[in-house]
């Protein structure tokens, strides 16, 4: 089984998972809210807050002394639309006969933001950048399962971003077959994550651990109307971390299940316990 040890984020509401809860009910009661984050830029990268959300997220992790060796930790890095900023960018300087920019190319490539925090950081462990469809939980869990199995991994850190843009907004319409309006938002969630042990569960007086307990896939459709996704593509992974939040606040009892949508269809349930 997988435990939490931590978790961030970072949006147009700050970077409390708080502040997370909070801007996620006022979108599902459709109150306009800010959907693009101001964000101090990180050298070389440039136009997009894609790459300085990703080192924000890695910082703050670094910062709050959850990881134990920055040599045997694994980083996953997912997106369903990827550094569309960047694209975009790159597109238009193409149409308008402008000249292009080296630093968008280098920059479009996941990889470079967590290559350049590596060296920031004094990471060498593995990292893999990965795409999903829509269901970014359940894909990170399932690769991070896979790499604690490594015999040089500890913790994993699974990082979901997303980016505001109105082909983003596009995108969503057209994959998702629902009356829902699903917009994007800047966004980047996390969670650190490694394999629960026996002692974990001991009778210590320590608080409880908080893990993943199981990851079902659901053959029927939980109802004919897909619920307010307001961060499509990181749902789940941001429902997950709202819950662990409230978990150790003693607001919700144990187990909680936590459901990640696929877009056009397709759900996975997963059991989040203490």
């Amino acid at each position: 089984m997988l435990k939490v040890t931590a978790t961030a984020c970072i949006g147009p509401w700050g970077h409390s998972i708080e502040g997370l809860a909070d801007y996620a009910e006022m979108l599902k009661a459709e109150e306009e809210q800010a959907r693009s984050i101001a964000i101090e830029p990180v050298p070389g990268f440039i136009e997009s807050a894609f790459n300085p959300m990703v080192y924000q997220i890695l910082k703050n992790q670094v910062e709050s002394g959850t990881i134990r060796s920055h040599q045997k930790l694994a980083i996953l890095l997912g997106s369903a639309f990827g550094d569309t900023a960047t694209a975009d960018r790159a597109s238009q300087n193409l149409l308008q006969g402008k000249v292009h920019n080296p630093l968008l190319f280098y920059q479009s490539v996941p990889n470079s933001i967590l290559g350049y925090a590596s060296k920031q950081f004094g990471f060498t462990g593995m990292i893999s950048a990965v795409s999903h469809f829509g269901n970014g939980l359940v894909s990170l869990l399932d690769l991070a399962e896979i790499y604690m199995d490594q015999p040089d991994v500890e913790q994993v850190l699974v990082i979901g971003v997303e980016l505001q843009s109105s082909r983003s907004d596009e995108l969503l319409a057209q994959l998702v077959d629902s009356e829902a309006t699903l917009r994007s938002c800047d966004h980047a969630i996390s969670l650190l994550l490694e394999c629960a042990k026996g002692d974990d569960f001991s009778d210590s007086g320590d608080e409880l651990p908080i893990y993943i307990e199981a990851v079902e896939s659901l053959t029927e459709p939980l109802s004919t109307e897909l619920p307010a996704l307001p961060f499509a593509g990181n749902q789940g992974l941001a429902d997950l971390v709202i819950a662990v939040d409230r978990l150790k606040k003693r607001e919700v009892a144990a187990p909680v299940i936590i459901y990640d949508y696929e877009f056009g269809g397709g759900c996975h349930a997963i059991k989040l316990n203490r």
